[in-house]
C-alpha cells in the first residue's frame, strides 16, 4: 500500500517527478561514493589485523546495508583502491596480529596469548564501534545535502516537511538515521523560516 506522501505526490505535476527522479539518482550515486570511501578509512584503520575485503565487509554490517546496494559499496570501495594499495596489503599476509609461537606453548604462556587475543578482540570492537559512529554523523550530513535539493525542487508544491520525508521515504533511510535527517534539515530551515520578532519586542 501506498504511503500518504507517495499518494499525494501521485497528484503533483509529471515534471515535478522527473526531477525527483534525477535529484534521487543524483543522491544514490553520491551516497555510494561516501560509503565506499568510509569503507576504505576502515580499511586503512584495520589493515594491520586483517585483510582489506574483510575490513570492507566489517563496514558494511556496521551500517547495516545488504542486497543491491551492499555489493555496489563493496565493488566500488575495491575499485577506488589503487594498486599499490592491494600489494601492501597482501604483504601483509602471514604478519597481521599476534600469531601462534612455541612462546606459548606453556600453561603460563597459554594464559598470555588468550589475554591478547582478547586485548586484540575488544581494541577491534572499539575500533569498529567508533568508525560506525563516525561513518554515521559523514553519512547524516550527506542526506542533509540531498534532502535539501529535494526542499528545493518541490519549493513550489509542497512545504518541507513533506520534502523531506519524501526524500527518507524514497532512499529508504533506517529509522533512527531517517529522523536524524529530518530533525538536522528542519533545524537548518528553521534559521531562514521562522517568524522573528521586531527588534524592539525583543528588547
Amino acid at each position: 500500500m501506498a504511503s500518504p506522501v507517495t499518494q499525494w505526490l501521485s497528484r503533483m505535476p509529471p515534471e515535478l517527478e522527473r526531477k525527483l527522479e534525477r535529484a534521487e539518482a543524483l543522491a544514490r550515486e553520491a551516497l555510494i561514493d561516501v560509503h565506499a570511501n568510509l569503507a576504505l578509512d576502515l580499511v586503512s584503520i584495520l589493515a594491520p589485523r586483517m585483510p582489506f575485503d574483510e575490513a570492507i565487509e566489517r563496514y558494511l554490517e556496521s551500517v547495516a546495508l545488504d542486497g543491491e546496494e551492499k555489493e555496489a559499496i563493496g565493488t566500488r570501495a575495491v575499485a577506488l583502491m589503487n594498486e599499490g594499495e592491494v600489494r601492501e596489503d597482501l604483504a601483509r599476509e602471514g604478519h597481521r596480529g599476534w600469531g601462534w609461537n612455541w612462546r606459548y606453548a606453556t600453561p603460563l604462556g597459554m594464559v598470555r596469548y588468550i589475554r591478547r587475543q582478547q586485548k586484540r578482540s575488544d581494541e577491534e570492537e572499539l575500533w569498529l564501534e567508533l568508525s560506525a559512529a563516525r561513518a554515521e554523523e559523514t553519512l547524516v550530513d550527506a542526506h542533509m545535502q540531498h534532502a535539501s535539493r529535494f526542499v528545493e525542487v518541490m519549493g513550489d508544491h509542497a512545504d518541507p516537511t513533506r520534502a523531506v520525508a519524501l526524500y527518507v521515504e524514497r532512499l529508504e533511510l533506517p529509522e533512527l538515521r531517517a529522523r536524524m535527517v529530518y530533525q538536522r534539515v528542519m533545524a537548518r530551515l528553521a534559521e531562514d523560516l521562522l517568524p522573528r520578532l521586531p527588534e524592539d519586542e525583543q528588547q
